[in-house]
């Protein structure tokens, strides 16, 4: 299998895994936990199964020099963590459809931050895909949900975190470093940052029925284990535009689960958003030869 396939391969898997924690998240809330909690506990139990497979890897220390430091604190407070806290506190104000369809429009800002800030040019297949990719979360949004500008500006930032996030890693000294290592950091760094904002907030909940414990255990896994990880291998072997362009494989997944699990409907609409996707993902996978074969 070439880079590429196994670039792709990754970013559609972690898109898989954050499509599936939702579902999830909402079992969670029931047993009662909050946003603002479920994001802490999901950087903060990964941690000593990240520091294990770290210190088990004899080529690998945690030491990190003062501006892989800097660039971590950076990269968690305007991109990784902040994305979490933005995305999860727009639901409070508009429906999560209409969030997830404006945060998934983050795609347009990696795109735009590499234009402007690296005079990069994007090839037509990535305009065309990006586009495919727009239309197709534009047209999961069902049209219910009451207009709240706070929930939408809060909704496009956590896109623009995302974004930044993206970028950083792929344009950054923390490009180099491993991936579990980083996921390390980015997890320690955003947990403190968010644990300090949920006592400032006094948001943040520990009496959870044992159910919501154990969820926000296995949350906290899957995605700083798979999600996050893959991710990052995404960014390092194909690029932040190509990686971000197919992470909207994310919302696919979490309506397929909605359909089988949940029972929600599945209409023309859907379908159609559906295929828009599926098509913009073979184009990058398939028709972009920017990122060379290995």
């Amino acid at each position: 299998m070439t880079t590429k396939r196994k670039g792709v391969l990754a970013v559609i898997i972690s898109a898989t895994i954050f499509g599936s924690l939702p579902l999830m998240a909402k079992i969670i809330y029931n047993q009662g936990c909050n946003a603002i909690s479920l994001v802490f506990y999901r950087f903060l139990f990964v941690l000593p199964i990240l520091y294990i497979l770290i210190k088990r890897d004899e080529n690998e220390t945690l030491k990190i020099t003062k501006k892989e430091l800097r660039n971590i604190i950076i990269v968690s407070a305007f991109g990784y963590a902040a994305n979490g806290l933005l995305l999860f506190t727009s639901y409070s104000y508009i429906p999560s459809g209409m969030a997830t369809t404006i945060h998934f429009t983050y795609p347009i800002f990696v795109i735009l931050g590499c234009i402007i800030f690296f005079k990069e040019k994007p090839s037509l297949i990535k305009i065309a895909s990006v586009i495919l990719c727009i239309l197709g979360i534009m047209a999961f949004y069902d049209g219910d949900g009451q207009i709240n500008f706070t929930g939408i500006a809060l909704a496009f930032a956590s896109g623009i975190a995302y974004a930044f996030y993206t970028v950083y890693v792929d344009k950054s000294e923390l490009k180099e470093m491993s991936t579990f290592k980083l996921t390390f950091y980015l997890c320690l760094v955003s947990s403190i940052m968010i644990f300090i904002f949920s006592i400032v907030t006094k948001s943040l909940i520990i009496n959870m029925k044992p159910l919501g414990w154990i969820m926000s255990v296995i949350v906290s896994l899957l995605a700083g284990l798979g999600g996050v990880s893959l991710y990052q291998i995404g960014i390092k072997t194909i690029g932040s535009q190509d990686t971000s362009i197919l992470s909207t494989f994310e919302p696919i997944t979490s309506i397929i689960l909605s359909v089988l699990i949940l029972n929600e409907p599945f209409g023309i609409k859907t379908a159609i958003g559906v295929a828009l996707i599926i098509m913009a993902v073979i184009l990058v996978s398939a028709f972009d030869n920017e990122v060379n074969d290995e």
